[in-house]
């Protein structure tokens, strides 16, 4: 009976085996292709590319997930070096500040002496101690210039301050010389033997029952009650008697008020300033 069944529906048949070497099937030369190539990752750093994970560029082994790969040695190494060379810039900004570090070997140049010296000054309370210094020595300057120096006597009782200080007390006529002496004994009883040359100076100590030109000064300063009357005496234009450069003035002939009339002058002109100096001094025998 026949098969009417298709081709492809009739059982597979088995070819049947061969035997021998004759029988054997031939090797087939071909090259196997990945019909889809495994997709690798990209080379990591270090790595050689196309090579197995984990091996190094230079071929020395896997570098394991634990291990540096030579990339962060070099960049660890970089870093280290910046580091250190940032220690030492902070050191030579600590020891010189801004000012660049002197090459060694190179000569070490001093800043010169008033440099050195004006180096405190940048100092505020060195400053203020300083304007204190100066502004007491104009006072005591100003202080010498008016008042003719310290308060103490010097030979014969007159006040120290020199030969400036006295010139510069004398007046230039024997009326204002004689009105001074009244103004100083007023105001300022331990300068008036300054208008006194050392005779004079005796003569009024003796003449006011006084061991010293000074000490006498300051007694009669005690008797005086009014200092602004006392020191302005009223004199007549003529009550000077000159002579060349001699002249002599009785306080007899002033109006005296507010304290003890004194006696009878002797002045005589000094050549170098033109000034009178009271060269003699004698007891008043007035009739008031």
């Amino acid at each position: 009976m026949a098969d009417h069944r298709e081709p492809s529906e009739q059982p597979h048949q088995r070819p049947p085996e061969r035997t021998g070497a004759a029988d054997a099937p031939e090797p087939i030369d071909a090259e196997v292709v990945e019909e889809h190539p495994a997709e690798r990752s990209p080379a990591r750093p270090g790595e050689a590319p196309g090579g197995p994970p984990g091996q190094s560029a230079s071929g020395q082994g896997p570098t394991g997930p634990g291990q540096p790969y030579a990339g962060e040695d070099t960049d660890a190494h970089r870093e280290y070096q910046q580091f250190l060379e940032f220690q030492r810039f902070r050191e030579m900004r600590r020891q010189y500040g801004d000012a660049p570090p002197v090459p060694d070997g190179a000569p070490v140049t001093r800043r010169p002496w008033y440099r050195r010296a004006l180096r405190p000054l940048r100092f505020k309370p060195v400053r203020w101690l300083l304007y204190l210094l100066v502004l007491l020595l104009v006072l005591a300057y100003l202080y010498d210039s008016t008042f003719g120096g310290g308060g103490g006597s010097g030979s014969n009782g007159a006040s120290p301050g020199g030969t400036e200080s006295r010139s510069a007390m004398l007046q230039r006529s024997p009326t204002a010389a004689v009105r001074t002496v009244y103004d100083e004994l007023a105001n300022r009883p331990e300068s008036v033997c300054l208008l006194f040359d050392s005779g004079a100076r005796r003569s009024f100590a003796a003449v006011h029952g006084a061991e010293s030109c000074g000490a006498a000064a300051l007694r009669l300063n005690e008797r005086i009650t009014d200092e602004t009357t006392y020191k302005n005496p009223d004199i007549a234009r003529d009550a000077a008697r000159r002579v060349g450069d001699r002249a002599k003035l009785s306080s007899c002939d002033l109006t005296v008020r507010g304290g003890p009339r004194l006696g009878e002058f002797g002045l005589r002109q000094q050549q170098s300033s033109g000034g009178w100096e009271i060269n003699g001094y004698a007891a008043a025998d007035c009739d008031d």
